[in-house]
């Protein structure tokens, strides 16, 4: 599995672009790209980061993930939700009221089988 600086260089390789190229296209100095690529580099900035993978086209979880600055737990949390940012207020307040349902129902079902 290649490292950050092997990630960036071979992502701007397979996007045909010079370690120039790809600085002027993220705000960045070659000389910048030349010392993250071969790890010179210990702690890029996260926003550099987001930069160089905007230039190259792909997302910057992946690179950010690679630099250390978020896991994959992050990336994917264990318990996922879809579609919540579509709800207004107060169709989260009855998901909470059923979510809290479906605990408590839980909860009482392992009463009644003994459980506790």
């Amino acid at each position: 599995m290649p490292n950050l600086g092997e990630l960036i260089k071979n992502k701007r390789k397979a996007a045909g672009l010079s370690q120039r190229r790809l600085g002027e296209a993220c705000g960045l100095s070659d000389s910048e790209i030349m010392k993250i690529e071969k790890g010179q580099r210990k702690t890029p900035s996260w926003k550099s980061l987001c930069e160089i993978a905007q230039a190259l086209g792909f997302h910057p979880f992946e690179i950010l993930l690679k630099a250390g600055y978020i896991t994959e737990n992050d990336i994917n949390p264990g318990l996922k939700l879809h579609g919540l940012d579509k709800l207004d207020e107060m169709d989260l307040e009855t998901v909470q009221l059923f979510v809290d349902f479906l605990i408590s129902r839980k909860s009482t079902d392992r009463i009644s089988e003994g459980g506790l």
